[in-house]
Protein backbone atom coordinates (compact mmCIF):
# COMPACT_ATOMS: atom_id res chain seq x y z
CA UNK A 1 0.00 0.00 0.00
CA UNK A 2 1.56 2.99 -1.01
CA UNK A 3 2.00 6.22 1.17
CA UNK A 4 1.19 9.51 0.31
CA UNK A 5 1.91 13.17 1.96
CA UNK A 6 -0.30 16.18 0.99
CA UNK A 7 0.05 19.99 1.62
CA UNK A 8 -2.54 22.45 1.42
CA UNK A 9 -3.98 24.47 -1.38
CA UNK A 10 -3.72 27.70 -0.79
CA UNK A 11 -7.26 29.57 0.70
CA UNK A 12 -9.63 26.67 1.02
CA UNK A 13 -12.46 28.58 2.64
CA UNK A 14 -13.90 30.28 -0.27
CA UNK A 15 -15.18 26.29 -1.20
CA UNK A 16 -16.74 26.06 2.01
CA UNK A 17 -20.29 28.17 0.49
CA UNK A 18 -19.31 27.04 -3.07
CA UNK A 19 -20.11 23.38 -2.10
CA UNK A 20 -22.79 23.96 0.25
CA UNK A 21 -21.07 22.94 3.53
CA UNK A 22 -21.55 26.22 5.66
CA UNK A 23 -21.16 25.30 9.38
CA UNK A 24 -18.81 23.14 8.72
CA UNK A 25 -16.16 22.48 11.60
CA UNK A 26 -12.92 21.81 9.53
CA UNK A 27 -12.81 22.17 5.46
CA UNK A 28 -9.35 21.60 3.64
CA UNK A 29 -8.62 21.04 0.77
CA UNK A 30 -4.73 19.26 -0.33
CA UNK A 31 -2.49 17.85 -2.79
CA UNK A 32 -1.40 14.05 -2.42
CA UNK A 33 1.98 13.50 -3.35
CA UNK A 34 5.00 10.93 -2.79
CA UNK A 35 6.80 12.06 0.77
CA UNK A 36 10.43 12.48 -1.21
CA UNK A 37 9.03 14.91 -3.66
CA UNK A 38 7.82 17.04 -0.59
CA UNK A 39 11.18 17.06 1.04
CA UNK A 40 12.83 17.66 -2.24
CA UNK A 41 10.21 20.71 -3.14
CA UNK A 42 11.19 22.36 0.27
CA UNK A 43 14.59 21.49 -0.48
CA UNK A 44 14.06 24.02 -3.83
CA UNK A 45 12.26 26.37 -1.78
CA UNK A 46 14.70 26.63 0.73
CA UNK A 47 17.75 27.19 -1.98
CA UNK A 48 15.82 30.02 -4.16
CA UNK A 49 15.38 28.00 -7.29
CA UNK A 50 11.62 29.41 -7.16
CA UNK A 51 12.95 32.88 -7.39
CA UNK A 52 11.38 35.06 -10.24
CA UNK A 53 13.86 37.09 -10.70
CA UNK A 54 15.55 37.34 -13.96
CA UNK A 55 19.06 37.11 -12.66
CA UNK A 56 21.14 34.78 -15.65
CA UNK A 57 22.03 34.90 -19.20
CA UNK A 58 21.61 31.20 -20.00
CA UNK A 59 22.45 31.27 -23.83
CA UNK A 60 25.27 28.25 -24.04
CA UNK A 61 25.03 27.51 -20.39
CA UNK A 62 24.74 24.36 -19.29
CA UNK A 63 22.58 23.33 -15.86
CA UNK A 64 25.56 22.13 -14.22
CA UNK A 65 27.15 26.12 -14.94
CA UNK A 66 24.00 27.75 -13.76
CA UNK A 67 23.30 25.39 -10.40
CA UNK A 68 27.22 26.65 -9.36
CA UNK A 69 26.64 30.20 -10.41
CA UNK A 70 23.22 30.34 -8.48
CA UNK A 71 24.37 28.24 -5.58
CA UNK A 72 27.82 30.39 -5.03
CA UNK A 73 25.43 33.65 -5.17
CA UNK A 74 23.31 31.80 -2.20
CA UNK A 75 25.80 30.03 -0.39
CA UNK A 76 25.34 26.13 -1.08
CA UNK A 77 27.98 25.14 0.77
CA UNK A 78 26.66 26.61 4.09
CA UNK A 79 23.03 25.47 3.05
CA UNK A 80 24.33 22.04 2.77
CA UNK A 81 26.93 22.27 6.33
CA UNK A 82 23.92 23.33 8.49
CA UNK A 83 21.32 20.83 6.93
CA UNK A 84 23.56 17.69 7.56
CA UNK A 85 25.00 19.16 11.32
CA UNK A 86 20.97 19.30 11.71
CA UNK A 87 20.65 15.58 10.77
CA UNK A 88 23.24 14.25 12.26
CA UNK A 89 23.32 15.91 15.57
CA UNK A 90 19.56 14.68 16.21
CA UNK A 91 20.84 11.16 14.61
CA UNK A 92 23.82 11.38 17.29
CA UNK A 93 21.42 12.46 20.30
CA UNK A 94 19.08 9.62 19.23
CA UNK A 95 21.99 6.95 18.85
CA UNK A 96 23.34 8.05 22.66
CA UNK A 97 20.19 8.09 24.07
CA UNK A 98 19.71 4.67 22.78
CA UNK A 99 23.33 3.63 23.50
CA UNK A 100 22.77 4.31 27.26
CA UNK A 101 18.97 2.75 27.66
CA UNK A 102 21.21 -0.62 26.26
CA UNK A 103 23.89 -0.35 28.73
CA UNK A 104 21.65 0.04 31.96
CA UNK A 105 19.70 -3.16 30.58
CA UNK A 106 22.99 -4.66 30.16
CA UNK A 107 23.97 -3.62 33.69
CA UNK A 108 20.65 -5.06 35.43
CA UNK A 109 20.70 -8.13 33.91
CA UNK A 110 24.62 -8.95 34.76
CA UNK A 111 23.26 -7.86 38.60
CA UNK A 112 20.99 -10.39 38.66
CA UNK A 113 18.07 -8.20 38.24
CA UNK A 114 15.25 -7.56 35.05
CA UNK A 115 15.46 -4.88 33.02
CA UNK A 116 13.07 -2.57 32.47
CA UNK A 117 10.08 -3.00 29.82
CA UNK A 118 9.05 0.34 30.49
CA UNK A 119 10.13 3.96 31.16
CA UNK A 120 8.76 7.34 31.29
CA UNK A 121 9.28 10.26 29.27
CA UNK A 122 8.34 13.32 28.78
CA UNK A 123 7.08 14.04 24.98
CA UNK A 124 6.77 17.20 22.67
CA UNK A 125 4.10 18.75 24.56
CA UNK A 126 5.19 18.65 27.82
CA UNK A 127 3.49 15.48 28.92
CA UNK A 128 4.58 12.31 30.47
CA UNK A 129 4.41 9.67 28.73
CA UNK A 130 4.94 5.73 29.29
CA UNK A 131 7.15 4.03 26.92
CA UNK A 132 7.82 0.06 25.83
CA UNK A 133 11.66 0.00 25.71
CA UNK A 134 11.28 -2.16 22.40
CA UNK A 135 9.47 0.42 21.08
CA UNK A 136 11.92 3.31 21.70
CA UNK A 137 14.35 0.89 20.16
CA UNK A 138 12.27 0.84 17.31
CA UNK A 139 11.61 4.47 16.90
CA UNK A 140 14.88 5.11 17.10
CA UNK A 141 16.27 2.67 14.71
CA UNK A 142 13.47 4.29 12.74
CA UNK A 143 14.51 8.16 13.27
CA UNK A 144 18.31 7.31 12.49
CA UNK A 145 17.28 5.86 9.32
CA UNK A 146 15.18 8.55 7.96
CA UNK A 147 18.07 10.89 8.61
CA UNK A 148 20.31 9.28 6.64
CA UNK A 149 18.01 8.36 3.86
CA UNK A 150 16.72 12.28 3.69
CA UNK A 151 20.62 13.30 3.60
CA UNK A 152 21.26 11.04 0.74
CA UNK A 153 18.19 11.79 -0.71
CA UNK A 154 18.53 15.76 -0.83
CA UNK A 155 21.86 15.51 -3.02
CA UNK A 156 20.29 12.43 -5.08
CA UNK A 157 17.34 15.10 -5.91
CA UNK A 158 19.96 17.93 -6.58
CA UNK A 159 22.00 15.85 -8.91
CA UNK A 160 18.48 14.54 -10.67
CA UNK A 161 17.98 17.82 -11.52
CA UNK A 162 20.87 18.67 -13.12
CA UNK A 163 23.83 20.12 -10.87
CA UNK A 164 26.08 17.50 -12.55
CA UNK A 165 24.84 17.82 -15.91
CA UNK A 166 27.11 19.54 -18.32
CA UNK A 167 26.04 18.16 -21.52
CA UNK A 168 22.39 20.00 -21.08
CA UNK A 169 22.05 23.35 -22.23
CA UNK A 170 19.94 25.74 -21.46
CA UNK A 171 19.36 28.09 -24.26
CA UNK A 172 16.88 30.52 -23.07
CA UNK A 173 18.61 34.03 -23.18
CA UNK A 174 18.01 35.84 -19.90
CA UNK A 175 16.33 33.79 -16.75
CA UNK A 176 15.09 33.74 -13.38
CA UNK A 177 16.07 30.47 -11.09
CA UNK A 178 12.77 29.42 -11.49
CA UNK A 179 12.32 29.48 -15.37
CA UNK A 180 15.38 27.45 -15.33
CA UNK A 181 14.16 25.00 -12.61
CA UNK A 182 11.21 24.43 -15.07
CA UNK A 183 13.04 23.85 -18.01
CA UNK A 184 15.11 21.39 -15.93
CA UNK A 185 12.16 19.61 -14.77
CA UNK A 186 10.16 19.38 -18.07
CA UNK A 187 13.67 17.85 -19.25
CA UNK A 188 14.04 15.51 -16.83
CA UNK A 189 10.33 14.63 -15.89
CA UNK A 190 9.54 14.59 -19.30
CA UNK A 191 7.54 10.92 -19.87
CA UNK A 192 9.08 8.39 -22.04
CA UNK A 193 7.83 5.42 -23.99
CA UNK A 194 6.76 2.69 -21.22
CA UNK A 195 6.09 4.96 -18.84
CA UNK A 196 2.73 5.78 -17.45
CA UNK A 197 1.41 8.71 -14.92
CA UNK A 198 -0.93 8.43 -12.10
CA UNK A 199 -3.77 10.48 -10.98
CA UNK A 200 -5.25 9.66 -6.57
CA UNK A 201 -7.97 11.62 -5.68
CA UNK A 202 -9.16 10.91 -2.35
CA UNK A 203 -12.40 12.72 -0.51
CA UNK A 204 -12.88 12.31 2.82
CA UNK A 205 -16.01 13.59 4.91
CA UNK A 206 -16.74 12.68 8.80
CA UNK A 207 -20.28 13.14 10.16
CA UNK A 208 -21.52 12.40 13.06
CA UNK A 209 -24.91 10.31 13.70
CA UNK A 210 -27.41 9.33 16.58
CA UNK A 211 -24.09 9.83 18.41
CA UNK A 212 -22.09 7.45 16.49
CA UNK A 213 -18.90 9.37 14.11
CA UNK A 214 -18.83 8.18 10.31
CA UNK A 215 -15.82 8.53 7.79
CA UNK A 216 -16.99 8.68 3.81
CA UNK A 217 -14.07 7.84 1.73
CA UNK A 218 -14.49 8.97 -2.06
CA UNK A 219 -11.37 7.42 -3.90
CA UNK A 220 -10.29 7.70 -7.22
CA UNK A 221 -7.24 6.03 -8.76
CA UNK A 222 -6.56 6.27 -12.75
CA UNK A 223 -3.49 4.74 -14.49
CA UNK A 224 -2.30 6.10 -18.23
CA UNK A 225 -2.21 3.85 -20.94
CA UNK A 226 1.21 5.41 -22.32
CA UNK A 227 3.54 7.93 -22.44
CA UNK A 228 0.80 10.13 -24.63
CA UNK A 229 -2.24 8.56 -23.66
CA UNK A 230 -1.74 10.32 -19.97
CA UNK A 231 -4.35 9.87 -17.05
CA UNK A 232 -3.96 13.67 -16.74
CA UNK A 233 -5.32 14.34 -20.45
CA UNK A 234 -8.03 11.93 -19.69
CA UNK A 235 -9.16 13.07 -16.44
CA UNK A 236 -9.07 16.96 -17.58
CA UNK A 237 -9.86 16.47 -21.22
CA UNK A 238 -12.84 13.99 -20.85
CA UNK A 239 -15.24 15.95 -18.57
CA UNK A 240 -14.80 18.86 -20.31
CA UNK A 241 -15.55 17.00 -23.65
CA UNK A 242 -17.98 15.12 -22.78
CA UNK A 243 -20.05 18.29 -21.20
CA UNK A 244 -19.74 20.32 -24.12
CA UNK A 245 -21.24 16.91 -25.97
CA UNK A 246 -24.27 17.17 -23.34
CA UNK A 247 -24.64 21.25 -24.59
CA UNK A 248 -25.10 20.14 -27.71
CA UNK A 249 -27.19 17.41 -28.05
CA UNK A 250 -29.81 19.29 -25.70
CA UNK A 251 -28.97 17.02 -22.28
CA UNK A 252 -27.72 20.02 -20.45
CA UNK A 253 -29.68 22.95 -21.08
CA UNK A 254 -28.08 25.54 -18.50
CA UNK A 255 -27.20 29.05 -20.34
CA UNK A 256 -24.52 31.28 -19.33
CA UNK A 257 -20.82 30.31 -17.42
CA UNK A 258 -21.37 27.47 -15.43
CA UNK A 259 -19.14 25.71 -12.45
CA UNK A 260 -19.74 21.72 -12.67
CA UNK A 261 -21.41 22.10 -8.72
CA UNK A 262 -24.54 21.58 -10.10
CA UNK A 263 -26.41 18.32 -10.93
CA UNK A 264 -27.83 19.33 -14.34
CA UNK A 265 -24.20 19.18 -15.41
CA UNK A 266 -22.14 16.50 -12.92
CA UNK A 267 -24.25 13.95 -12.68
CA UNK A 268 -25.01 12.95 -16.73
CA UNK A 269 -21.31 13.59 -16.61
CA UNK A 270 -19.80 11.16 -13.94
CA UNK A 271 -22.11 8.57 -15.80
CA UNK A 272 -20.23 8.79 -18.88
CA UNK A 273 -17.23 9.01 -17.18
CA UNK A 274 -17.94 5.90 -15.13
CA UNK A 275 -18.47 4.02 -19.02
CA UNK A 276 -15.00 4.93 -19.80
CA UNK A 277 -13.65 3.80 -16.39
CA UNK A 278 -13.05 6.68 -14.51
CA UNK A 279 -15.08 5.95 -11.32
CA UNK A 280 -15.43 6.89 -8.11
CA UNK A 281 -15.49 3.68 -5.38
CA UNK A 282 -17.09 4.94 -2.22
CA UNK A 283 -17.43 3.66 1.64
CA UNK A 284 -19.22 4.62 4.96
CA UNK A 285 -17.80 3.02 8.06
CA UNK A 286 -17.89 4.06 11.76
CA UNK A 287 -14.74 5.03 12.94
CA UNK A 288 -14.28 2.69 15.50
CA UNK A 289 -14.00 -0.10 12.67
Amino acid sequence: QQTYSYYANRNSLPYIDLYGLAGVDTFVRTTLRFPDFMHGWKNIVELKLTDETPAYETNGKSLFTFFQEHFNKYGFGEWLHNKLTESFSETKKVLEDLMKLMKEEEEAIASGGAAEDEFMVVDANGDLQEIEVDDAKTQAASTVANKMHEANLTMKQLMFLGMDDEKTIINKGLCSAADVLQFALEKKLALMPGDKDLIVMLHEIGYRLNGKDHLIQSSLMVTGEDHLRTAMAKTVGLPLGIAAKLVLNGTIKLTGVQVPILKEIYEPVLSELRSNGIVFKETDRLFSD
